[in-house]
């Protein structure tokens, strides 16, 4: 079977294909009315996945494989508005990707999974509570905009640097408890915490600590 580059020099300007140009040209692609043999269909060559079939890829090194059915990928439809609670929980996750429409994210919406990095855009107002909690997460951006951090929103992760935008007015009790890695943390003035919203050895600069009476 003949390329499309080799098909195309039958038709430059000046030529005058032959009959058999025009069948060989013909033969090459499929007709509507012609079934294609699924074989010959990527993806499709094992024929129509089923829910509990998995199909092994080769690794480097010539090993049977899974890893690439480990990476769960999320992907929220722009205009979405909010995250319902418990969206997602105990899912077995590991990336997500939160359109700029999304505004608050409710609790437990992520909680119990694998994820590593989370990105929030600057619409997200409010994050609740264990939305986050108990994941994988070691890069987290939060945009200036963000006004509220529920309880325990990002407890039991592995963030080690966390910038906290100065619009935030509240972070609530153990938001980011069981970060061990998280030595340090300024807040805007105008934030208020909890004394256990971060653990003992997180220096945190700033903010306003909230006693309870």
């Amino acid at each position: 079977m003949k390329t499309k580059q080799e098909l195309k020099l039958y038709f430059e300007n000046g030529d005058i294909p032959k009959q058999e140009d025009f069948w060989e040209w013909q033969d090459a692609y499929w007709h509507k009315d012609e079934k294609i043999d699924m074989a010959k269909i990527a993806g499709l060559e094992n024929g129509l996945p089923r829910f509990n079939d998995f199909y092994a890829e080769i690794d480097e090194n010539g090993n049977a494989s899974l890893a690439h059915l480990q990476v769960k990928r999320v992907f929220i439809k722009a205009g979405t508005l909010s995250i319902p609670e418990r969206f997602l929980l105990n899912t077995g996750i590991s990336e997500i990707s939160i359109p700029d429409s999304v505004t608050t994210i409710g609790k437990d919406a992520f909680g119990n999974n694998l994820i590593k990095s989370v990105h929030l855009p600057a619409q997200v107002k409010t994050i609740y509570d264990y939305a986050f909690s108990n994941n994988q997460i070691t890069t987290l951006s939060l945009s200036e905009g963000l006004i509220e951090i529920k309880n325990s929103a990002f407890s039991y992760n592995k963030i080690s640097s966390l910038s906290i935008p100065s619009t935030v007015a509240m972070i609530g009790s153990k938001a980011f408890s069981n970060n061990p890695d998280l030595l340090y943390v300024r807040l805007d003035n105008s934030t208020q915490y909890y004394a256990d919203a971060f653990d003992a050895q997180t220096t945190v600069v700033g903010g306003s600590l909230i006693i309870d009476m």
